[in-house]
Order: C-alpha cells, then sequence, then structure tokens
C-alpha cells in the first residue's frame, strides 16, 4: 500500500521536507486521520536522518490506529507503550509480580528508544507522567554473552535472578524469564524481541541461537554475541529527553484535548522543544513560518451502496482519482457494475494520471487504515474501514440501533452503567486463567475501590455514560441498595414517559386519518418540473411519504438530511399530493426568513398548477394576515407557509390534511405542545437538518418513522472547513478570494450590541467590499429588504447574527466566517457551514476564535466541525452533539436530573424495555420475564491479542458479540471476523458456541447455563436452571434426544463425560432441542 504515496503530487511533500529541513519545531493542520498523520510522518522520516520518532496522543485507545497507519504507510518499525494502571493489580497473582511487570515493560520501552534508530514509538501521555530508568546505568550494568567467552550456568542463573529474571516451569517463555535443559539455558531479554539460547560445553559458550518465541525446539539463526539489560534499576533519567538519540522528532497528536493535561503538556512540549525536534498535529490552521495546512480530510463511513457509488461517479466528473482498497474485491467489483461506475483492477502509473477509480485487492492478513481524502489534489483513498456497508446491510435483522452503535467504543477510564449493578469506570479487559481455563473479563472499578469482573458474554448490559460534562457522576457502591432504589424511581419516570408516548402514537394510529389517493397523471406532470436529477436518498424519502400518505392512520414521519440534499423537494411533492384531494396543506418555520423563502420555491412551483399559495408572518400587514386567515377557514388557499403564527388560536382550516413542519426543535415548549397534538389529527411531516437528541432517540427506538437522506445532490463537493485563529489579514485574504471570482460573503457575528462597530471595522479591513448589516431586532420590513438587496447581490458581504442559520439559500455566497465560534453549538455551526456549498463551486467555512486557549467543549466542538468536514454528517453531528452537551435536553428539564443520575444509555434502555412491556401489555415489575441468561462454562473462550491487538476493537468486538440476538445476525458477525481479522482460532470458535447457547436457551426459557462440581468428585457436570417459561413438552423433546438428563425439580443436569470430548457442540444441540417448538421462530429478532 505504501508504494501508493510516490503517486501523490510532490509539492505537497516537497514542502513537508523543506519545512524540516529549516524548521526544527513544525506544526502541521489539516491532516485528517491518523492515517494521513502517518504518511506526513513517513515523509518526515525520509528527509529527515532522524534518531526516533515519539508519536504521543492523548489516549491509549488511539495507539491501535496509528500503529495500524504507520505500519501500512511507513517501512519504519513501530512499537506502542501503555503504562499499566493500577487498578490492572487484581489480574496479577501478587502486588510483587505487578511491579515486576510494569518494570519490564518499562525497561523495554526505554531501552528500544534508547538502542534502536528511525522507529516510530506511540504512546499516549499519560504513560510519560512517571519516572524513567536510567538506560546508561542500565547498559553499563547489562551483561553480554559471547561465544568462546567463560560460562557456569549455575553462576549465569543466580547472576540473572539478581538482576530480576525469574524461573518459567513452562516451554513457553515470557519477558524476564529463562529456564535450563540441561546444559542449555533458554532466556527472554527484556531488551530483545526473542528468545536466546545459550549452549555451554566444558566452561565456554558453545553456542547461542535466537528461538522461536512460542516454540522453544525451533532455530532461527545462529549469532555470535547478545546483551541481556537488567529488569532492577536503581538510577533515574533526569528527563524523558534524556532518554531519546539525537535528532529525535516528539509528535504531539493534539494531547491538549485533555483538559487535566493541559497545563503539564505545554510544560513538557516547551522543554521537548528546546532539545529535540517536535511536529505538531492540529486542527486548527496558523499563519506562523513553521506552520503548514496540508489538506487531508477524513471520510465518513457510507451508509449505502448507492451513496458509495455515486460520490465516486461525482468524484469522477470532476477530475479525482479515487483508489478502493479492499477485501471483498468481488462485491465491489458487481456494485460497480451494477452502479455503471468505471474502474482499473490494479495500480496503473500510466493511468493514474487520469482521473479514474482504480480498485486494488488487499491481502487478508494485511491491516486496513483509516480512508483519507485531499480536495487540493483530487486524490479519494477508500478502505474497507469506511466501505462495509455491504455486510451491514444485512446486520438490519439486529435489534439494534445506530444509537446503541454510538454507544460501544468504551476506552479504560469511561464511566459506564451496568444494567444490574450501576456506575462504574470501565478499567479495561483482562484475562483470567481457572483450572487451565483462560476466560476474558470486563474490569469495572466501582465506589471503595471494589471491582467487578463481567463476563463477556454480557458485554451488552454495559454501556457508556453520557450525561451532564458539569459534573462527574457518582461510582455506586457494589453490594448496597443504592443503584435498585436510583432504578426504581427512574423506572417509575421511564413507565410515565412510555404512556405517555404510547398514548400519543396509539392515538395516532389508532385515529381515523385521510386515506390520499395514489399518484395522478398531474402529479407525475409536477415532478417533472424538478430541475435537477433525484438522488437515491430522495427518492426513497419520497417513496416512504406518499406510502404514509396513502395509509388510513394519520401520518408521523422525519425526514432527515443535511442542508441542501433535497427535504424540501420531497415536502413539495407531498403538498401537492395532498392538494390533489382538495386538501389544505400548513408548512411551519421557526423563522420569517424560512417561511419566506419556503414560499417563495412553493409559489415558483405550484402556480403554473393553478395552488393558491400564501404566506402568514410578519412579513406580511395586518389588514393582508385577516384576509388570509379569512381565507383559509373559507377553504380559499390551498398552501399556507408562515411561523408559529399558523398555530395560534384564531387559524382554522376549512380541511387540513398535511402539516409540514421544518426544524421543529427550534420551536418553543408551549409551540412544540401544540404541534404534537396535531400529530393526533392530520399528517404530520417533519424536515430536520441535525435531530435534537429526543427526537433522534424516539425515532431510533421506533417510536416514529424515519427516512434519512445521506445522498448529497450531484456534483456537490465537500466544505473545506479551517478552525483559525482570529486576524484581519485571514478575514482579508478569505474574503478577497470569494470576491475575486464574482462571489458573496456571510459573515456571522452574533452580539446585535456591536455588530454595526464590527461591521465598520470590518469596512477597514475590505474597503473594496459592499457590506450590510442584518439581524433580528431590525423591523421586519428592513431586514427583507436588506437580505433581499444581499440576494440580488448589491452587497458583498452580509454582516449577520444567526438568522441565516435558516433560511437564506443562495447559490453564489459560498464563503462563510464565523466570528466567536467557540461561543456556538455544534449542531449550530454545522447548521450553519450549510449556507454555503449550495451549488457546484468550492465553498469554504473559517470559524474563528479569540484567545491563546479555548476552553475543552469548545475544542471538542470545532475539532468536530472540521472533522465532519464531508456531506451527510448531520446524522453523525447529532450524535455528537449529544455527547459533548450531555442530558440536558433529551427529553426536557423534567428528566434532567434523573437522566443524569443513570446516563442517557440507559435511561433510554430503560425507557425502551417501558414501552415494550407496555405494547406486550406486561405488568413491569413482577413478572417471570427472562432479561438475560448466564452461561458459565469450561472452556477457553476469548478474543486472543494476536487475533485483534487493538483494545478498542476487541471492546467493540466483544459487544457486538454479546448483543446477538439471531442465529442469523451472529453468523454475520462470523463471517466479519473472517473478512476482517482472518480465520477464527480456537477460542473465538468457542465463544460463538457460547452466545449461539445463549440465543437457544433465552428463546428456551432457561435462567442459567452452568458447569458444576459433582459433589465427593473431580467430575463436571451441566446444569440448565429452569424457569417456569420451560414448557414440560419441550422437556420431554429433550430426554427423547438424550436420555442422559436428569430432572431435579427446577434443573436439567448431565454429566459433561457422558457427552464426550465435543461436548460443547453437543449442549448447544442439546438446548437447541429444549426449545424445538421456536427452533425457526429464533431465527427472527428474539
Amino acid at each position: 500500500m505504501r508504494d501508493i504515496i510516490s503517486y501523490f503530487p510532490k509539492d505537497e511533500f516537497k514542502e513537508i521536507s523543506n519545512l524540516f529541513l529549516s524548521q526544527k519545531n513544525i506544526t502541521f493542520s489539516g491532516c485528517g486521520n491518523s492515517s494521513s498523520k502517518a504518511i506526513v510522518l513517513s515523509e518526515v522520516l525520509r528527509s529527515k536522518n532522524c534518531g526516533n520518532v515519539v508519536w504521543v496522543v492523548s489516549e491509549d485507545s488511539l495507539c491501535g490506529a496509528a500503529e495500524k497507519a504507520v505500519k501500512t504507510w511507513s517501512e519504519a518499525n513501530v512499537y506502542c507503550y501503555k503504562k499499566r494502571a493500577d487498578e490492572e493489580l487484581l489480574s496479577f497473582p501478587t502486588s510483587r509480580e505487578f511491579e515486576r511487570v510494569k518494570k519490564i515493560e518499562l525497561v523495554e520501552f526505554v531501552s528500544g528508544i534508547k538502542s534502536t534508530k528511525g522507529a516510530v514509538f506511540i504512546v499516549d501521555f499519560n504513560s510519560l507522567l512517571q519516572n524513567f530508568p536510567d538506560v546508561n546505568d542500565i547498559k553499563n550494568n547489562c551483561r553480554k554473552i559471547s561465544v568462546g567467552a567463560g560460562f557456569d550456568p549455575v553462576e549465569f542463573i543466580e547472576g540473572m535472578v539478581s538482576e530480576g529474571y525469574e524461573v518459567s516451569d513452562e516451554n513457553v517463555l515470557k519477558k524476564g524469564q529463562y529456564c535450563r535443559k540441561a546444559d542449555s539455558v533458554f532466556i527472554y531479554p527484556v531488551n530483545r524481541e526473542n528468545v536466546y539460547r545459550i549452549d555451554g560445553d566444558f566452561g565456554k559458550v558453545e553456542a547461542i541461537k535466537i528461538i522461536e518465541t512460542n516454540d522453544l525446539t525451533s532455530v532461527i539463526k545462529d549469532v555470535s554475541s547478545f546483551e541481556i539489560f537488567s529488569i532492577d534499576y536503581e538510577k533515574e533519567a533526569s528527563s524523558f529527553f534524556d532518554l531519546l538519540p539525537q535528532n529525535s522528532i516528539v509528535v504531539d497528536d493534539e494531547v491538549d484535548v485533555v483538559d487535566e493535561y493541559y497545563e503539564v503538556w505545554n510544560s513538557f512540549m516547551e522543554e521537548a522543544a528546546s532539545k529535540v525536534s517536535t511536529v505538531s498535529f492540529t486542527s486548527f490552521n496558523d499563519d506562523e513560518k513553521n506552520h503548514l495546512h496540508l489538506h487531508f480530510l477524513s471520510v465518513l463511513k457510507y451508509r449505502t451502496a448507492y451513496d458509495f457509488a455515486n460520490d465516486i461517479r461525482d468524484k469522477i466528473s470532476a477530475g479525482w482519482k479515487v483508489l478502493v482498497f479492499t477485501k471483498n474485491i468481488d462485491d465491489i467489483r458487481a456494485l460497480f457494475a451494477d452502479q455503471s461506475v468505471p474502474f482499473n483492477v490494479g495500480l496503473d502509473l500510466d493511468k493514474f494520471s487520469k482521473s479514474s477509480v482504480f480498485l486494488i485487492e488487499v491481502d487478508k492478513d494485511e491491516p486496513f487504515p483509516q480512508s483519507f481524502q485531499t480536495p487540493a489534489h483530487k486524490i479519494c483513498l477508500l478502505t474497507d474501514v469506511d466501505i462495509s456497508f455491504l455486510r451491514e446491510d444485512k446486520r438490519k435483522v439486529s435489534s439494534r440501533t445506530v444509537f446503541d452503535d454510538f454507544l460501544m467504543g468504551l476506552k479504560v477510564g469511561d464511566y459506564v452503567v451496568h444494567a444490574d449493578h450501576g456506575i462504574a469506570k470501565f478499567l479495561g479487559l483482562d484475562k483470567k486463567t481457572v483450572d487451565n481455563i483462560t476466560k476474558e473479563y470486563l474490569k469495572l472499578g466501582y465506589a471503595e475501590n471494589d471491582k467487578l469482573f463481567v463476563p463477556i458474554d454480557q458485554a451488552d448490559k454495559i454501556n457508556k455514560y453520557i450525561g451532564s460534562e458539569e459534573s462527574m457522576p457518582k461510582l455506586t457502591r457494589l453490594g448496597s441498595a443504592e443503584w435498585n432504589t436510583i432504578t426504581s424511581k427512574v423506572r417509575k419516570e421511564t413507565q410515565q414517559i412510555a404512556k405517555e408516548l404510547l398514548k400519543l402514537y396509539a392515538e395516532r394510529r389508532a385515529a381515523k386519518g385521510f386515506k390520499f389517493s395514489f399518484d395522478k397523471d398531474v402529479q407525475t406532470q409536477f415532478e417533472k418540473t424538478f430541475p435537477y436529477e433525484e438522488t437515491p436518498g430522495q427518492v426513497k424519502a419520497i417513496i416512504d411519504v406518499k406510502e404514509d400518505m396513502e395509509k388510513p392512520v394519520p401520518m408521523d414521519r422525519l425526514i432527515c438530511g443535511d442542508v441542501g440534499f433535497g427535504k424540501t423537494e420531497v415536502a413539495m411533492r407531498a403538498a401537492f399530493k395532498a392538494v390533489q384531494d382538495k386538501k389544505q396543506v400548513a408548512l411551519i418555520s421557526p423563522i420569517t426568513i424560512l417561511a419566506d423563502q419556503h414560499y417563495k420555491s412553493f409559489k415558483r412551483r405550484m402556480d403554473s398548477f393553478h395552488i393558491r399559495t400564501e404566506m402568514l408572518s410578519r412579513f406580511r400587514s395586518a389588514s393582508e394576515q385577516k384576509d388570509i386567515v379569512s381565507r383559509l377557514a373559507k377553504g380559499e388557499v390551498d398552501i399556507v407557509i408562515g411561523t408559529h403564527r399558523l398555530i395560534q388560536p384564531d387559524i382554522k382550516f376549512k380541511d387540513l390534511g398535511l402539516v409540514v413542519i421544518d426544524e421543529e426543535q427550534r420551536f418553543g415548549v408551549k409551540q412544540k405542545e401544540k404541534l404534537k397534538e396535531l400529530r393526533k389529527e392530520v399528517d404530520v411531516l417533519t424536515l430536520t437538518a441535525t435531530p435534537i437528541p429526543r427526537t433522534l432517540n424516539i425515532c431510533l427506538n421506533k417510536l416514529r418513522d424515519i427516512t434519512t437522506i445521506t445522498t448529497p445532490p450531484f456534483g456537490r463537493l465537500p466544505i473545506i472547513t479551517e478552525v483559525r485563529k482570529y486576524s484581519a489579514s485571514l478575514v482579508r485574504e478569505a474574503i478577497m478570494r470569494e470576491l475575486s471570482r464574482g462571489g458573496q460573503v456571510y459573515f456571522l457575528h452574533n452580539r446585535v450590541q456591536t455588530i454595526d462597530s464590527f461591521a465598520d471595522r470590518l469596512r477597514e479591513v475590505v474597503p473594496e467590499a459592499r457590506i450590510c448589516v442584518a439581524h433580528g431586532k431590525l423591523g421586519s420590513s428592513d431586514l427583507e429588504e436588506r437580505v433581499m438587496a444581499f440576494k440580488e447581490h448589491k452587497f458583498d458581504i452580509l454582516v449577520s447574527s444567526t438568522i441565516i442559520e435558516n433560511g437564506i439559500d443562495l447559490a453564489n455566497a459560498n464563503t462563510l466566517i464565523v466570528n466567536n465560534a467557540e461561543r456556538f453549538g455544534l449542531a449550530q455551526l454545522y447548521q450553519l457551514r450549510g449556507r454555503v456549498g449550495r451549488g457546484k463551486r468550492q465553498a469554504y467555512a473559517y470559524f474563528l476564535y479569540h484567545g491563546q486557549r479555548l476552553k475543552l467543549d469548545a475544542k471538542k466542538r470545532l475539532r468536530a466541525i472540521v472533522e465532519a468536514s464531508d456531506l451527510g454528517s448531520g446524522f453523525q453531528i447529532a450524535m455528537k452533539d449529544l455527547e459533548i452537551r450531555g442530558a440536558g435536553d433529551i427529553l426536557g428539564a423534567n428528566q434532567h436530573g434523573v437522566i443524569n443520575v443513570v446516563g442517557v444509555a440507559h435511561f433510554m434502555r430503560m425507557l425502551n424495555k417501558a414501552v415494550e412491556d407496555l405494547k406486550a401489555g406486561r405488568i413491569a415489575e413482577g413478572e417471570d420475564e427472562i432479561i438475560d441468561v448466564s452461561i458459565e462454562l469450561p472452556v477457553p473462550s476469548y478474543i486472543p491479542d494476536n487475533y485483534i491487538s487493538d483494545s478498542k476493537d476487541k471492546i467493540n468486538a466483544y459487544q457486538r458479540l454479546s448483543s446477538a440476538d439471531t442465529l442469523d445476525y451472529l453468523s454475520e458477525i462470523k463471517k466479519d471476523f473472517v473478512e476482517d481479522f482472518g480465520r477464527i482460532p480456537r477460542e473465538v470458535e468457542n465463544l460463538f458456541k457460547i452466545i449461539e447457547i445463549k440465543i437457544w436457551a433465552k428463546k428456551a426459557g432457561l435462567l442459567n447455563v452452568k458447569a458444576e462440581s459433582v459433589p465427593m468428585s473431580r467430575e463436571k457436570e451441566i446444569v440448565l436452571y429452569m424457569s417456569k417459561r420451560v414448557k414440560p413438552a419441550n422437556i420431554i423433546n429433550l430426554l427423547e434426544y438424550n436420555s442422559k438428563w436428569r430432572i431435579t425439580g427446577t434443573r436439567l443436569r448431565v454429566n459433561i463425560k457422558d457427552f464426550g470430548d465435543s461436548w460443547l457442540s453437543e449442549l448447544k444441540k442439546c438446548v437447541e432441542k429444549l426449545s424445538e417448538e421456536a427452533k425457526h421462530g429464533a431465527r427472527k429478532v428474539l
């Protein structure tokens, strides 16, 4: 893969090289993700004869992606180091062993830095906050073993013991261990990557051989000598930088995003800058001479095959080169053929100079870096990491939701909520071996330093805690009644909310709505007047809406799509359909300018079909409003567009059939209540670019219908987004670039008190520009006049408040500058950016901040807006906004405190359960309902580190596995494992069998499946704990299938030895037999 770097334009890489040769400390912005950062570092390594690179990330969960990226894009050796947390002590038999392992890993890390050259060491900053051993002291006291030198095995072993090495009784050595076999000593030095065998004879070293780490009988090669570093050390380095060879480089990968590190990190980098070279990656551009802004962007995951194919077609038509690296080449080839996407198989340098698609097959064992794109050079590299939709489509059989997926990705130190035991801190994964059976657990830390080890088949009980960032959650005391008390209170709250929600939606479903007729010929004629080609997302949304309207129950559908993705056209076609059946339509907008925009768009399209369209807002005089209200009541207006004026008491319709609500989250509480009442009576269509969390969660929990438009209009380009510190020179440069191509600029300054004086300052910066000011405090006629003058290009720059957030649709305005961007919410920033880039011209957005330091949450928002620079990311923005802001707006102020106590995810889980209980007619408490099944079986069942090395990937894999509720979904997960990580090892195969047993056991009505010791014996038996839901007929089925089962009360027992070596597979068959009647039903959602 790394060969393709040579295909990239040379100018930018030459600029990197030249800058690094002339500057000791440099900063790069616009580097996207770890993949493109690794490419930059590979060029740094190539251009400069450096010692080592120490790449410092903000948290250990980022190390894995960085490691994959370096391995992909650089020939340098790469090493990761993570300091063991004190909480990991419980994973070791003794505290002495824990400290010893920490020492080994630390010595390994520092000796590696000192003894290698040109390597990349990836480490999180927390791991650097410790004292390091003096490597020179270690080297001075190291032991060198050479062929021909004197050698006494006993004396040698005694010396090694004094240096901290320990004997191993096994045939596999770990670092810091040795063993003796006859006259040979095997030792695994902490400063080496292999085991060494020292063969002694007649008091001398006869031979030294490097041995395979996992097989002491397999020789790699002979060597003449090697060094053994001590584990124990006395002297400590005065500074971390004393460890680094000359010409080393320290890389700052936005470590200051973690607020608690800010001050100490600045001190660290100041020392680094004085002693070694530094490279800093930042999301924020700057004008300093040692700062280089590159043009790499991340790539959002494609939701559908259509999105993927359309995006590639758009890029090809715009002159891009697209490289697709995949392990699923046959699937992608078939998709391209079906979607008429031209492509080349393989990479041809001659063809690379032209716009084209290159489809490249990747070896199954090769790691995938993240995708990236560079608009400046029109190159896009895509990998399976971001084009996994082919198998994601099949996963829809699962009851999991997008919201669940968002809550995965746990990292050590995160607050989590266990459904049964409350709020804890996630302390990582922990392997435990009992009776030679190894399993892995998720380790949670509770109050009073208590620990809970959660079996991985129950990982789905754990969710990331998301609440208010203003205060940290309180850890639960294990064994106390406090969690039960809290959940009891929350359960009552969720039951009440569920009743209200279900009442509303039940009333809507039960209501006798109007069944609109199927499309008439005139509908087709109207739709042909749409001047653009519909995107696949639009087509699906239109179909969904029409099907809803043609049902005899009121429609309540949310259309979620980015600004400019064609939601208005969906609403327009729905409105036209309603009018054809003699029904009236109301379109309600939160602000007057947006209502005016809609009015003009609707009127332009509807007039030729003799549809009477009016607007009711403050842009109309009192007499005009009175006339429109009167005509509405008489049925003389077909479509009325307005603000909340439309839901005031004096508004009467003759025959209202459809209400379209634009950006509902921007209405007030009382207005929302009135809008909610409308849903019981008429068809309601809601449009939004960034759904608020409440709307989002209700949609994802299937209490409301949703269609998401993710496909941008054909030819639409991503908006180039920069976060910069405010400067007059930057403002002038951005404005003059837009004016030079005949365009216009939005300049947002959201302080009405100072907006006029700021506009005067702007006139001094760009005296060539014609500037007008608009804000919400102006009179309605004055505001409309100024906005219309800007639309008619009588002005070049519109300095405004957030009134431009919705409603001004101007293809000629393609530069947005937001002053004091740190004061805006993420969803609002995203909405503002949507004002530009409405046509096919490249658009720019500048988010400017003031002051030297941004607060942590502001930095997160601004970083997120840069990362979400691609089209179609409104849904992800809403999710990220929820994570940053916490639970304040989920279900209103009344629930704020309750949600923060248990976190958003667990609250939504409980609300979803309350809804399901009410739907099924169950009483939430006291009923014998099986919530989960516990599986405890004596088989090694875990994911080995050499199968999935990245801890974040492994946790996600465990959570996916434990959440599998159908055999089809489990089969898809298994297929994904093979595609992503290779052949499944025995331990993981056992894990799949256990999850399958769990699925059948839940269907059969079992509570637990356990292996228990047989009294007075070393043998074990399988015990099935039955609930009263287990049917006697099914027990008979089981006994007929295998008569060795015994019934004792509510338990079924069988001796494991009766099943033979394949007892796990036989147990699976037996549990399946116990749910014989539900055999086929288990393949549906359980």
